[in-house]
């Protein structure tokens, strides 16, 4: 029976080294680092019993048989499952599993719930029968030595454009620039209102540093680099109606090792593919909305 993870469950976990086998949600950190994320995470934050994690489980006596788990994205709208542990991915008990961590985030308020996967993997299907749909594919390119920019012009493109980093107000000329520079289908998974685009987001982490070009005020360009470990992970977003800003961010980005590129912004990956880069791996983003039902706040107590 899979029911939601206790603290007694945790320490059961510390107790036989769980959860093992492979884990067949690929979240950014274990696909920037190539390693899975590390069990004493996943104890630690089960322990402390936070409101940003949920997870469900199944113990068969001392073996845990299958585990997912879901941590809130940037805000309480958008969650990611990060863990996923099923011996058999074709079975029946994903499907339970895949739901019941679907009805936990919603229960905490989440209305969109992110997975990620390699695209050959068998829980796609399966997902997609839980009512997750595969909104993009991201495709991993990775290198250590970028090769020099052949055909530069001596012109730079981004003249009259000022390079800054971003500050609060910016937030919405942001989500200007990613609603210019997403198709409409995929907002309609990663959110059409400024609150769902923030919320959407991956959290980010310490040292990470950003950028953003303006023109005439407006955000046309960002670029964004995030240390994991030795290494690090690098995203840019350039606007459509001024195609030179994002060869210059990407010009600009050198010693950036890896690079998670949306498959609708094949500019991107040529860019990078010209300077040496290539694909490792590509990867199938799912999405399913929640609905989140309304709850009276005469009654918030007796549901608690």
């Amino acid at each position: 029976m899979i029911t939601a993870f206790r603290i007694r469950d945790a320490l059961r976990c510390m107790l036989v080294d769980a959860p093992g086998g492979d884990n067949l949600a690929a979240p950014t950190e274990s696909v920037v680092r190539c390693r899975p994320l590390r069990n004493s995470t996943f104890w630690r934050q089960s322990l402390a019993r936070g409101s940003n994690r949920v997870t469900v489980g199944h113990w068969a006596r001392m073996d845990l048989a299958s585990l997912a788990s879901a941590r809130m994205r940037s805000g309480v709208r958008a969650w990611e499952v990060d863990r996923l542990h099923i011996k058999e991915p074709d079975s029946g008990q994903a499907l339970d599993l895949l739901e019941q961590i679907v009805y936990s985030a919603g229960s905490r308020g989440a209305e969109r719930v992110f997975l990620r996967v390699p695209c050959d993997s068998q829980i796609v299907d399966v997902a997609r029968r839980v009512g997750f749909f595969p909104y993009y594919e991201e495709i991993h390119l990775t290198g250590r030595e970028w090769l020099p920019e052949a055909d530069v012009s001596s012109d730079d493109p981004t003249d009259g454009f000022t390079v800054e980093e971003p500050s609060p107000p910016d937030q919405y000329g942001l989500f200007q620039l990613y609603c210019a520079a997403t198709p409409q289908r995929v907002r309609e998974g990663t959110g059409v209102t400024v609150d769902q685009w923030r919320d959407s987001q991956e959290p980010a982490r310490s040292g990470r540093k950003e950028t953003v070009l303006k023109h005439n005020g407006k955000i046309v360009g960002w670029r964004m680099r995030e240390p994991f470990g030795k290494t690090a992970a690098g995203q840019i977003v350039g606007h459509p109606d001024h195609p030179g800003t994002a060869p210059y961010l990407v010009r600009d980005s050198c010693q950036t090792q890896n690079w998670l590129v949306p498959s609708y912004r094949p500019n991107i990956v040529e860019l990078l593919d010209r300077r040496g880069l290539h694909e490792t791996a590509r990867y199938t983003m799912l999405i399913k909305t929640v609905a989140v039902p309304v709850r009276s706040r005469e009654f918030s107590y007796v549901e608690a």
